[in-house]
């Protein structure tokens, strides 16, 4: 998928419904309450956090010249699809990001797998000392830790990892591009991998369309990673998952409706506000189907919000509100998400 492909299927999702800033929110990862939930809303977890060094200028940029071609329409702030943009639609394959569950620590698992493949050439080749790619010291510790524990210089570790990554780059759902990209970035003796200026180049793409092509190479990678087929990279995996999606408040905030504290008690204990405490509710239903709302929203009034909803084609709380005045917008947002989730 390239930049202008992802922005038209998160506005195909969204249609109507968000500003023109919201997919641009969705792709930093932002950690507010509108974002988190407009990722169940639309079941837009694929992308989440994918681009978290995205530039606001590149963002605009993107969305001015989707707007010059007719792609997308803005309308009182509302951005939509156009009959033009839905053409253009990448329909033959799904996306292979994985943005949910790595928020940007692919790149971690990227740069031990960089260090170790250097470090194992440099030693094959009988050169002990060399200048490692990479500075960061936790990473450089965490490679002698998994050489040291894997015998690397009694085993050989640089057939199985190599083999291993043969198997993880035959993935049916790669292009060419997906496997030449990741080992164009790898360096080892007397080799230097290649920039993303140089690939960038090679491709006749711009840096934005490479790094994001070998993102999906990276997620799809560790989505595929196992301790029986992958063992050495499953070690070099470590952490990489995020196990507990919630962000620190949230998971403050989960641990007390866990001891039974409702939310206005809980506002009170952490000394924050009503509506941040219904933030994290929501952010909690987000990511646990198995969360009960029954204190906070009735089934009925959950079924009767998802009918209107469905009936009215639109997750815009205001349209909804206006049908149901007796039911708040938390109620609303409670049952949107919990809908979602458990569809």
């Amino acid at each position: 998928m390239h930049f202008h492909q992802i922005l038209l299927f998160i506005i195909h999702k969204i249609s109507g419904q968000r500003s023109e800033n919201a997919p641009y929110y969705l792709l930093k990862g932002k950690k507010s309450g509108q974002t988190i939930q407009d990722v169940t809303y639309f079941q837009l977890h694929a992308f989440f956090s994918i681009l978290p060094q995205l530039s606001k200028e590149d963002y605009d940029e993107a969305i001015n010249e989707l707007f010059k071609n007719e792609f997308i329409r803005v309308n009182e702030s509302l951005v939509y699809i156009t009959e033009k943009g839905i053409e253009i639609l990448p329909s033959d394959k799904e996306p292979l990001f994985n943005g949910w569950k790595y928020r940007g620590k692919e790149q971690l698992f990227w740069k031990r797998i960089d260090l170790v493949i250097q470090t194992l050439s440099q030693f094959q080749a009988n050169e002990k000392k060399f200048v490692p790619n990479q500075k960061d010291i936790s990473i450089q510790h965490f490679v002698k830790d998994f050489l040291i524990q894997n015998n690397f210089r009694e085993f050989n570790l640089n057939t199985d990892i190599k083999q291993e990554i043969f198997y993880l780059l035959e993935n049916p759902s790669f292009d060419d591009i997906h496997r030449t990209l990741f080992v164009y970035r790898l360096s080892g003796y007397k080799t230097t991998g290649l920039t993303w200026e140089q690939l960038a180049r090679h491709y006749h793409m711009t840096d934005l369309n490479i790094k994001i092509i070998f993102l999906e190479c990276l997620h799809s990678m560790l989505d595929n990673i196992s301790i029986e087929t992958s063992p050495r990279l499953f070690n070099l995996a470590k952490d990489i998952r995020i196990d507990t999606p919630l962000t620190e408040s949230a998971f403050k905030t989960n641990s007390l409706f866990e001891k039974g504290y409702s939310i206005e008690e809980i506002a009170k204990i952490r000394k924050l506000k009503i509506n941040t405490i219904e933030d994290h509710v929501i952010e909690i239903v987000s990511n646990d189907k198995n969360f009960s709302i029954s204190a906070f929203i009735s089934k009925e009034q959950v079924e009767e919000i998802l009918h209107l909803s469905n009936e009215l084609e639109t997750k815009k709380l205001t349209l909804i509100k206006q049908r149901l005045p007796e039911i708040s917008f938390f109620q609303v947002r409670l049952a949107l998400t919990k809908g979602e989730k458990n569809s």
